[in-house]
């Protein structure tokens, strides 16, 4: 299987993967490591090259074989490195599946048997001995639907039987709140963190902005205009928006202005799973960082900050996302218990 990785004294990911003929290869991708737009780019790479290499290990026939054609789909229809990313790794899975269970060609899905997906990859372990959930399996059954349109579109099927699956998701797990314990708690550990964890942790508990929000560039912290531009959102640069810069957060970036950082923050390898780790290690697995922008919406709720306003402070764009990250306690409503009023017996 194709796989990433660094060389000493070199600034490059490698990529180990097997070509068309069979011959393993090894060669840098040109992509810096201490970047995390180019790291990105660079497992998008790597999870292109491991399906092509599913699919010839499965022996497709040609006029339909999936790997004639899906890699190539997959990069025309995603705009951005993140999306192929994610659907070429989702497409891996279906590649494993589709080899496992000889379905070669487009023409051999159907409706039924595409249901089998769901208890194969939910009972399939991973490298760490864990399994996908069923939101995971349906998610991708649905890109297999989408390919399945483009399978239609090509003459590799004469119809598309996933369509309409209206399979039932199991509702997420709601991601806590921080209580004013578990922040003070987390602050005096991180202190023996790497300092990215600490410098993240603080741009997002003050500013509720996601994990890689908080790699910002120095020319987007505006001291005079007391001003935050977040450059490259969730959504992508054409999402851009700019906050107030918190008081808090002033010590930290004239520090690191000081000391003529280039960003606030530089991601290690897999920066979400350094935090999952952390929250296991402290005995909180029950937290991950997006926990920091539930916590700083729901502050801004109970601060009486106007519902348009906060969600222009996190970039929200729509109320119903906005409303499943706020939780009400039973604190937020004692105010109003003997507000109704009834005429005495």
């Amino acid at each position: 299987m194709a796989s990433l990785y660094k060389k000493q004294n070199s600034p490059f990911w490698f990529i180990q993967f097997i070509d068309a003929e069979g011959v393993r290869r090894n060669k840098s991708t040109g992509l810096r490591t201490d970047s995390p737009s180019e790291t990105v780019k660079a497992r998008a790479l790597r999870a292109q090259l491991e399906a092509k290499e599913l699919n010839r290990n499965a022996g497709q026939i040609s006029g339909g074989g999936w790997d004639t054609w899906v890699p190539q789909y997959l990069e025309r229809h995603c705009e951005s490195p993140r999306t192929l990313q994610r659907y070429s790794g989702n497409w891996q899975w279906l590649a494993f599946w589709l080899q496992e269970k000889h379905y070669h060609s487009p023409r051999v899905i159907t409706y039924r048997n595409s249901l089998e997906y769901i208890d194969w990859r939910t009972n399939v372990k991973k490298k760490t001995g864990k399994t996908a959930g069923r939101n995971t399996a349906i998610m991708e059954l649905k890109l297999l639907a989408m390919i399945m349109g483009e399978a239609v579109r090509l003459g590799h099927a004469d119809a598309n039987p996933l369509v309409s699956l209206k399979l039932r998701r199991d509702k997420a797990a709601k991601k806590p709140e921080l209580t004013d314990k578990e922040i003070r708690v987390i602050r005096e550990a991180l202190k023996t963190e790497p300092e990215w964890m600490q410098v993240a942790f603080d741009i997002a508990l003050h500013t509720g902005c996601r994990l890689r929000e908080t790699r910002l560039p120095l020319n987007c912290i505006d001291s005079a205009e007391n001003k935050i531009t977040f450059p490259s959102p969730k959504g992508g640069e054409d999402r851009a928006f700019s906050v107030p810069m918190p008081s808090a957060l002033r010590p930290l970036f004239q520090r690191i202005r000081k000391e003529k950082w280039e960003f606030t923050v530089e991601f290690p390898f897999q920066p979400s799973r350094r935090w999952q780790q952390f929250f296991i290690k402290m005995k909180m697995p029950h937290l991950c960082f997006h926990c920091l922008r539930v916590t700083y919406v729901n502050r801004l709720r109970r601060a009486g900050v106007p519902r348009e306003a906060a969600m222009r402070l996190v970039n929200h764009s729509s109320e119903l996302v906005h409303q499943i990250y706020q939780r009400e306690r039973v604190e937020d409503v004692a105010q109003w218990r003997d507000v109704v009023k009834f005429p005495d017996s």
